[in-house]
């Protein structure tokens, strides 16, 4: 809980936990769930991202049985002493690199960043990451399975009754294809998930019913990532942090599982390297990592810590940039720049 401009309190979070599961529910819908005026829950809501305390994205991914996935990494970065925030403006500015974090560690910075294939990848770092003028070195930890990830993460705000209230009302019928019209939708949604059909109808040159029914589409399609963000370290984490661990592979599944449960783990992936799976967390005081070492130990004696780094700021987060406040400046839009072809 925090104040700025205005108080934050529980129903701001339940409000943004709310549009986690389900990002277009209508207030009226939401005010009967929270049992709330809806008229309140709207001026929260605006509250918050006016004050940008809290944003909404959307932008297309892989699916389960995607024939064509995306290749993603995380790649370290090594930077000449003074010349790091010239570095960050710069790796902001690029639309492949998802986020931009400062770390601890012989490295400065690490980045997140998607292409259409290893070669692809090879090249993006080599032509567009490690000739940025300050930068001395990169080293790259490509990304095999992805368990979970930030769109996924929830604030766990609500009661389990709310939260099945809001899925069932969370349109449940996939497309059957991705149309070429579908790419429109979500480039217009891109930046505000809850824009109304009305206001992308000039925009689309479409009718409000198909953008509507387009949308509906959308929202149950599993190749699609609906998020809402928002400004964390005033809203209670103060730290970040990633855990590189060493899990024998009868041992990665149920680990898995158990990282599910705490609402620490932002993200969980196995990697290539010396570790095999890279644990992403949020954290209140860095005392809880001592706590989640602890915990992971006790129940996976075999696993082995190999490394940790601390991330005291996140410049980037999904396409946003982000002040020191961690609250969003401006928005690069994913995949701006080319990506290269095998």
């Amino acid at each position: 809980m925090c104040m700025i401009d205005g108080m934050v309190d529980g129903l701001d979070f339940q409000i943004i936990n709310a549009l986690q599961i389900h990002p277009r529910v209508s207030w009226a819908h939401l005010g009967r769930i929270l049992r709330v005026d809806p008229s309140t829950i709207s001026r929260r809501w605006s509250a918050l991202t006016q004050q940008r305390q809290a944003w909404t994205s959307c932008f297309e991914g892989d699916g389960p049985r995607s024939a064509e996935r995306e290749i993603s990494a995380l790649v370290e970065i090594r930077c000449t002493p003074g010349r790091r925030a010239d570095v960050i403006a710069e790796l902001g500015r690029q639309g492949p690199i998802f986020s931009v974090h400062c770390t601890s560690g012989p490295r400065d910075l690490y980045v997140m960043i998607s292409t259409h294939s290893l070669l692809s990848m090879d090249r993006y770092i080599d032509e567009h990451i490690a000739v940025i003028p300050g930068i001395v070195g990169t080293r790259t930890h490509y990304l095999r399975r992805i368990f979970l990830e930030g769109s996924g993460w929830r604030l766990n705000m609500l009661s389990d009754d709310q939260a099945e209230a809001l899925r069932l009302l969370r349109p449940s019928e996939p497309p059957e294809h991705r149309k070429p019209a579908y790419r429109d939708v979500v480039a217009a949604l891109s930046t505000d998930v809850r824009r109304t059909a009305a206001d992308m109808q000039r925009e689309l040159g479409r009718s409000i019913t198909v953008i509507s029914r387009d949308i509906d589409a959308l929202l149950a399609a599993n190749w699609v990532r609906w998020r809402v963000d928002f400004a964390h370290t005033l809203m209670g984490w103060s730290a970040a942090a990633v855990l590189w661990l060493d899990v024998q592979h009868h041992d990665l599944e149920r680990l898995v599982a158990s990282l599910r449960s705490l609402n620490h783990v932002r993200m969980c992936a196995s990697v290539t390297g010396e570790a095999n799976l890279a644990v992403f967390l949020w954290l209140h005081n860095l005392q809880e990592l001592d706590e989640i070492e602890g915990r992971v130990a006790s129940a996976f004696p075999k696993v082995l810590v190999k490394d940790r780094w601390i991330v005291p700021r996140i410049a980037k987060r999904t396409g946003y940039i982000l002040d020191l406040d961690s609250r969003r400046l401006r928005y690069v839009p994913v995949g701006g720049q080319p990506v290269f072809e095998d």
